[in-house]
């Protein structure tokens, strides 16, 4: 209340002390009027004794304060709040020390802290989860400290209750959720899980469905530019040489074919906005030369014989088989249907075989290269080996009795491999080699026979079978009579069987007609063609040169070896060499011999009739006239 009215209130009191009574009297006479005279009735003594300023004071009771006002002057009380209240003097709330007033107003508030249960919601960056947790703080409730009647009052409360926070309810967590915008999967176990522990820890209480993963479109190829060559570490002989396979296609192959894509389905996030899957890959078959599409573009297949590459991302069909590099261990073999070229050296021990014409950029060391087509070599031949075309009948009809007899012993080898899956065969508990035995005197009593056909085909060429000598003995060892036996796998059979396909491209690389060698230069080889050999450098020296249409070195020399041909003209310009060097040269049907000059010792033999030169000859030029003598 006002103070002036609490003054008032005061003044209306009953009987007070005596001290009191004598403020009263005080008061009274300090609020008259200054004009008006004193009673002169009263004692003289008591008019002229001074009254002293009495200062105001101040008390709390039970949360109500009284004020009681200064008297004659004095101090109007001071106030202070203190600790768990909120002291407010005319509505206004004071936060250190206060001079009352005869017109404040005094209000005493308890800090009371309500009790608090929160739920907070947080949604992640990317939408997909709501996490939710609880916050729980208890409430306290707090008195008024009484503060006995002084002219100075420091207002406090002390704790008088602490309330528990409520519990939170599912419901509670739903509108927490709907007020944060959350209305997709929601996930009631883990709100149920979130009110029972009430705990402050973090729970997933929504998850978003994300899109789903397309599948992407993709090439599925059905060939490799190269393959590696399967390995029989259980063979007595090995050539690590022998490791590749190259790969060769007919028209009409499937080379390649498209998978068409399957779309993801779109997801959901949290706020239930729709989510787009990623963008699939849809690749495109690209084609280019020897290679045509089918099926609306899913289809890639060959349109011409030849070896498949993929040259970039684009499939084509080339003839011809290039290696970038030297030929050599690192290549291993090169044997291939198609032209071969080689932008480097064929070095040691390497084997080329091409079913078309073979091109060397560098030299052949210590090789062999053979080229159905034909053979060019831009640099020397030391010590190695060259082929093009060969006995194209022989070859021929051997090659038809190698690709029957392979026929015959790959269904050999699916037949044991099917009977060993047989459990009625597998209790009989036969060797691999007892196996063989019984199925060659039986159901392929015919692969013998075609052994002995194939040596015989041998014997009537012997140098077209000289590297396979070891093959044809093998195979008479392995499959004829009671060799069989002697079997201890079936992965024997495996092994001979790719040895007849090498033998097979052997026959093939042979059997061109006029396949031509063009070279630089020869050093302790052997070259043989069925067409022409040319050499368009130095000559050769100490080599064999073996030819069907004829030889021609016009710059070149020949000093030492041989040179037969079957047919054709023999040009060089110089035969032998002034030590007189044993040099020959034979024309087995008609042709003519040409040389600057021929050294002592030459031999020289045209349709059977040949003359040994003792002396030198220069500008010579030999052949057989119509008499049938030897003319030089």
């Amino acid at each position: 209340m006002a103070l002036r009215d609490r003054m008032r209130t005061r003044r209306q009191s009953g009987p007070e002390e005596e001290s009191g009574g004598q403020e009263q009297n005080i008061m009274d006479s300090r609020t008259l009027p200054l004009t008006q005279e004193p009673d002169r009735t009263a004692p003289e003594e008591d008019s002229a004794v001074e009254r002293l300023p009495v200062d105001g004071r101040i008390s709390v009771i039970d949360g109500v304060v009284s004020i009681i006002p200064p008297e004659d002057g004095g101090r109007w009380p001071v106030i202070r709040p203190g600790r768990n209240v909120i002291l407010r003097v005319n509505g206004e709330a004071i936060e250190d020390k206060r001079v009352l007033g005869p017109d404040d107003t005094v209000e005493i508030i308890p800090a009371d802290e309500e009790p608090i249960c929160e739920i907070k919601v947080s949604i992640s960056s990317t939408k997909m989860q709501a996490v939710a947790s609880v916050h729980r703080q208890a409430g306290k409730r707090f008195e008024v400290s009484d503060v006995p009647e002084s002219q100075f009052a420091r207002i406090t409360a002390e704790l008088s209750e602490i309330t528990e926070p409520p519990d939170p309810s599912v419901q509670d967590v739903m509108d927490k959720l709907a007020e944060a915008g959350v209305v997709f999967g929601i996930q009631q176990s883990a709100i149920q899980d979130l009110i029972q522990n009430q705990s402050a820890r973090t729970v997933v209480v929504a998850e978003g469905k994300p899109p789903g993963e397309p599948v992407d479109g993709l090439i599925r190829f059905f060939f490799t530019e190269i393959s590696e060559v399967d390995i029989d570490h259980t063979a007595t002989r090995i050539d690590l040489y022998d490791r590749h396979a190259i790969t060769w296609v007919q028209p009409r192959d499937v080379l390649a074919e498209r998978v068409d894509p399957v779309p993801g389905e779109p997801g959901t996030d949290v706020l239930g906005n729709s989510i787009r899957p990623r963008n699939f890959r849809n690749p495109v078959l690209s084609i280019g030369e020897g290679v045509e599409l089918l099926d609306e573009g899913r289809k890639a297949v060959a349109t011409r014989e030849g070896r498949p590459i993929l040259d970039g991302k684009t499939i084509k069909v080339v003839p011809t088989f290039v290696v970038s590099q030297n030929a050599d261990a690192s290549t291993g073999h090169i044997r291939f249907s198609g032209d071969v070229v080689i932008n480097g050296d064929v070095l040691d021990r390497v084997e080329v075989v091409s079913g078309g014409l073979v091109e060397i950029a560098g030299l052949v060391s210590h090789a062999k290269v053979m080229g159905q087509q034909g053979v060019i070599i831009q640099k020397s031949v030391i010590g190695g080996q060259v082929e093009a075309g060969g006995i194209a009948a022989e070859c021929k009809r051997s090659l038809s009795v190698v690709n029957s007899l392979s026929l015959r012993l790959e269904d050999l080898l699916k037949a044991v491999q099917q009977l060993q899956r047989d459990p009625r065969m597998q209790q009989l508990k036969l060797t691999d080699g007892q196996l063989i035995q019984q199925l060659l005197e039986g159901k392929f009593s015919e692969i013998p026979k075609q052994i002995v056909e194939l040596e015989e085909c041998a014997a009537r060429s012997l140098s077209l079978f000289q590297d396979f000598a070891a093959l044809l003995s093998t195979l008479r060892s392995k499959l004829v009579g009671l060799g069989p036996t002697g079997i201890t796998s079936r992965w024997e059979l495996q092994s001979l069987l790719e040895s007849l396909h090498n033998l097979a491209l052997h026959l093939e690389a042979m059997q061109a007609e006029e396949a031509d060698i063009e070279v630089k230069s020869l050093q302790n080889a052997t070259i043989m063609a069925s067409g022409k050999v040319t050499i368009n450098g130095t000559g050769c020296y100490y080599s064999h040169i073996l030819a069907g249409k004829g030889v021609k070195a016009p710059r070149g020399l020949l000093r030492g070896g041989k040179v037969v041909v079957n047919e054709g003209n023999v040009e060089f310009k110089e035969l032998g060499g002034p030590g007189g060097v044993a040099t020959e040269v034979v024309i087995v049907d008609g042709g003519t011999i040409t040389a600057d000059i021929i050294h002592p010792n030459v031999s020289i033999s045209i349709r059977g009739e040949t003359r040994v030169f003792r002396d030198p000859l220069r500008r010579a030029r030999a052949f057989v006239n119509e008499e049938g003598e030897l003319v030089v």
